[in-house]
Formats: structure tokens, sequence, C-alpha cells
């Protein structure tokens, strides 16, 4: 769920800032728009209105630097250093309210991707059970029909499905959030692709004796070719309006469960909204640090960046960098080691070919300085586990 949770960051860090910007050219713009409404200026002359004019986007911008005092001001042009003043300060208002919409959108996305998550794994393992079922089914309609061989029915003793069944239903506690009854017709439909006509499948099914490898490996198949069926997807597009993003974002997840499998420890799936609340503190600390410290550390990577123009950075690449150093600082248990992976591992998903290896040279400076200067601090858990 982490990886998750640095993506969404790292979309939220590029919404913000995109917002940033459009609010910036509506501030400007408006700024003004309301010169009219101000009886200092209507009441002006010809000449005075030019000359405010000109002043304003001088004040406007030593406003937005906080660098505007209105004492040093003449006392005809005050009016003007207050409504520059105001404008910057009904900037930084809507930027609030970007920031605040991001982090309130997140706990939504959690949860849907959550019920996502189950839901995927609850096709997966009832095709696996429809086979039991269909094997019954040709027993009772067909009384002469001999049993299947057992090995060719081994897909149900696989080793993941008991740990993966008493995850998505518990012989106690609660049920995860969002666990809904199937419909038979779509079972059918997959069953029909994933079981009858897969070739890796098919070859699976006839092998008499199987390696752990043999095992990791048909459900790693299986599962990528349920999530990529146009069947799967027909049904997702149904349930999920905003699936085409959820879709890349599940992806991940899956990975992530099926590590947690061969690990043989049982996924974890919210079963209310209170357990999906460390993510969102994990979200929240990256997020918000990430822009609190953002003039900061922008200074610290165009250090870096010798013979190279900071500009030309991807947005991607640079949010990337600025989210590793806050996770690295902020997040005493986690390994550096971790959380360079992870973003290299975003970044190769998300952003340019080059980027992971840009990525990886600067945050390995960044992160060296900032171990040397103490603002990198890791607990014992944090040296030791790679989780």
């Amino acid at each position: 769920m982490r990886r998750v949770i640095r993506i969404k960051a790292m979309q939220g860090l590029y919404a913000y800032f995109n917002n940033k910007e459009v609010n910036l050219a509506d501030v400007r713009q408006k700024v003004y728009d309301g010169l009219i409404e101000e009886p200092s200026f209507y009441n002006a002359t010809p000449q005075e209105k030019l000359g405010y004019q000109k002043l304003l986007p001088v004040l406007l911008d030593e406003a937005f630097d906080q660098k505007l005092n209105l004492e040093e001001l003449p006392d005809n042009q005050q009016w003007l250093g207050r409504h520059a003043l105001k404008t910057v300060s009904e900037w930084y208002n809507e930027n609030e309210v970007v920031k605040k919409r991001i982090l309130a959108e997140l706990n939504q996305d959690l949860v849907q991707q959550n019920h996502t998550e189950i839901l995927f794994w609850q096709v997966f393992s009832g095709l696996i059970q429809r086979i039991d079922d269909e094997e019954e089914r040709k027993q009772f309609k067909h009384l002469a029909t001999k049993p299947s061989p057992k090995f060719e029915l081994k897909i149900l003793n696989h080793p993941f499905l008991p740990i993966l069944n008493e995850s998505l239903h518990p012989a106690t506690g609660k049920q995860p959030l969002g666990l809904k009854p199937l419909e038979n017709d779509e079972l059918l439909r997959l069953y029909q692709y994933l079981f009858k006509e897969l070739p890796e499948y098919q070859s699976y099914k006839l092998k008499k004796e199987v390696t752990s490898e043999d095992e990791e490996e048909i459900w790693k198949v299986l599962y990528r070719k349920l999530f990529r069926s146009e069947i799967f997807n027909e049904i997702m597009l149904d349930r999920d309006m905003h699936w085409s993003e959820n879709r890349i974002l599940l992806e991940v997840r899956l990975k992530e469960t099926f590590k947690t499998l061969i690990g043989g420890q049982a996924p974890f799936f919210a079963t209310d909204e209170e357990e999906l609340e460390e993510y969102t503190r994990f979200f929240g600390v990256l997020f918000n640090s990430s822009l609190e410290s953002f003039d900061t550390d922008e200074g610290l990577i165009r250090a870096t960046l010798k013979n190279w123009d900071p500009d030309r950075i991807a947005l991607l690449d640079k949010y990337l960098i600025h989210l590793s150093l806050n996770e690295m600082r902020n997040f005493p248990h986690i390994p550096v080691k971790v959380t360079m992976n992870e973003y290299l591992e975003i970044a190769k998903a998300y952003s340019t070919p080059g980027s992971a290896g840009f990525i990886n040279g600067v945050v390995d400076k960044l992160a060296k300085q900032l171990k040397e200067g103490g603002n990198i601090k890791k607990s014992a858990r944090g040296l030791m586990d790679n989780r």
C-alpha cells in the first residue's frame, strides 16, 4: 500500500503546483480587474492611473516575496499596496484549499483502492473455486464419467490459496471493507477465458509434479492474464468510474500482494476506514513536509546539479526527488535503500526512460550530504527493516 501512497503523493504535488500556477495567473488578472473597484483608482487622473498600473506589478512581486512594507510607501500609494497584499493573501488561501482537497481526496481514493483490490482477488479466488464446482457438476451430471486425476486439479491446493481466502473470509473478526457478492455470469465468462482457453494453465494442469517455482509462476501468469483481460476490464469500467487511473495503482498493489504471498504472509485488506489511517498519516507527513521544505530542497538540488539546467528536469523527476528526501528525513524506520528503490521503481513506471538513473544519482549525493549534516537519522529498525 505504501507504494500506492508514494504515487499518490507524486500526483498530489503535481496537482498542487499545477493549480498553484493556474491560480497565480488568475490572481494576476484579478488584481488588474479589481483596480476599477478601488475609489482611489477610479477618482484618479489618467496620468495617475497609468502610474498605478505600472507600479502594481512591482508591488505584487514584493507581496509574493513577502517584502512589501506599506509604511515605506507614500500615502497616495498605500491603498495600492493593500490591494496587492489582499490579492496575495487570497492566493495563499486558495492554495490551502487545494491542499486540503488533495488530502481529503486521498481518503476516498484509499477506500476505493482497497475495494478494487478486494474485488480483484475475490474474482480470482472465485474462479479457482469454480474448478471444484465444475468437477462436482460433471460427476453429478455424468455419473459414468471418471473423476479428473488429482494432478489436474492441483490448482485447488495451491499454497497461496488458503492464505488469500483467509484474508478475504477470515474465520474470526470482520470481513474486508467493501466485500460484495459476485455475479455468476461474470465469473463464467472469465472462467472460460482463464482456465478453459489459456495455454499456460493447460500446460500447468497436465504436469504430474510441480516445483515451488512452478506454483509461483502459474499464480503470476493467472493474475496478470486476469488483470489484462478485456472481460475483467469491462467489469471494472462498470463498477469504477475512475478505472483508467485506478487500474495503474491496482497493478502496483497486485505486485505487492504477490510478493507477500510468496513470503507466506497474509495480504492486508482493511476491514474499516480506521485501519487506513496509518496510510493517511504517512501521506500527510510526506506530502506536507515536501511542500514546506520545497524551496530549501530546490536550493539543494540546484547546488548538486552542476553543469545542468535545473529547469530542464522533468517535473515528475523533480517531485520524486523531493519526496525521496522528505521520506528519508521524516521516517526513521524506513531504510534509505528502501526509499530510494521505491522511488526508482515509480520513476521507471511513470517518467522518462533515463529518469531512474538520473534520480538515483541526485538522491544518492543529497542523501550523503544530509546524513553528514545529521538531517537523516535512522532507528535500529530503520537500518535493518527492508520491508
